[in-house]
């Protein structure tokens, strides 16, 4: 009687450790990759509607443009609903501009939305939604320990320079740099002007995560200004660093819209 108790605690531990396994290291994101090969993804808002990447709506017509503008508002309130007390869980980091000292990174910089996004767009102007200047909000996707690596003048990519080889205005050394642009040559020509908040892009002080409670991604805040109406814009987003590769197959490095307001 014994052995059968002995035997079928030992069967039910054995099928429960698995569990425990896991439980135990739930602290440990799946996108966990020691080795930091994984792909570095962006992502977009607003997406309401997760089977299409298209955002199209009419200025003139609230009611084409609302679920847009819920979507971003969505994710932002996460930001603010959520304001911590500068505390030991987090820390105010803007007098930071380059790398932290390793030591302080499982302590997160406080994302302050209001100070980082800029007054272009506004919840109280609808995101720019209501007069045909739509802006887009971009996430890096959170990767554990990974630490981006900044270029300098001999390893910028031609993406990044003028023509005479200068550096593009936006680039800074300790940015993830953010680019978007037409992917055709009547999309850029007709896609308008394209500001970013901030304007440098994702700023290395956010990085790493690791899984800190109060730990907020970076944002960006993409606003297209005079795009033309009634044409459909295939637009491509990149981020750029040195350890950041392009790759369509694993969608590494870009992130893909199509935008259209009539």
């Amino acid at each position: 009687m014994h052995f059968l108790q002995n035997r079928t605690f030992g069967i039910a531990l054995m099928l429960s450790l698995p569990l425990l396994y896991t439980c135990l290291r739930v602290e440990i994101p799946q996108s966990f990759d020691s080795s930091n090969d994984m792909p570095v993804q962006l992502s977009f808002r607003p997406k309401p509607d997760v089977r299409t990447t298209l955002i199209h709506f009419k200025k003139e017509s609230n009611f084409t443009y609302t679920p847009y503008v819920d979507d971003v508002d969505g994710l932002l309130q996460h930001y603010v609903n959520e304001i911590p007390t500068l505390n030991e869980s987090t820390v105010d980091c803007s007098s930071v501009t380059g790398y932290r000292n390793q030591n302080e990174w499982d302590t997160p910089c406080y994302f302050d939305i209001f100070r980082e996004l800029g007054d272009n767009c506004l919840k109280q102007q609808l995101y720019g939604y209501e007069d045909g200047q739509p802006c887009i909000l971009l996430k890096m996707k959170e990767i554990f320990d990974w630490l981006p690596e900044p270029f300098d003048n001999g390893t910028l990519p031609d993406d990044l320079k003028y023509e005479n080889g200068n550096s593009l205005s936006l680039w800074q050394k300790y940015f993830v740099t953010v680019k978007c642009e037409g992917e055709n040559p009547a999309d850029k020509d007709n896609v308008g002007d394209i500001f970013y908040h901030p304007s440098n892009g994702f700023h290395f002080k956010y990085f790493p995560y690791r899984n800190q409670e109060m730990y907020r991604s970076p944002l960006v805040f993409v606003r297209f200004d005079n795009p033309m109406p009634a044409q459909l814009f295939m637009i491509t987003c990149k981020i750029y660093a040195k350890n950041i590769e392009y790759n369509v197959l694993n969608k590494s490095g870009f992130v893909h819209f199509e935008l259209l307001v009539d």
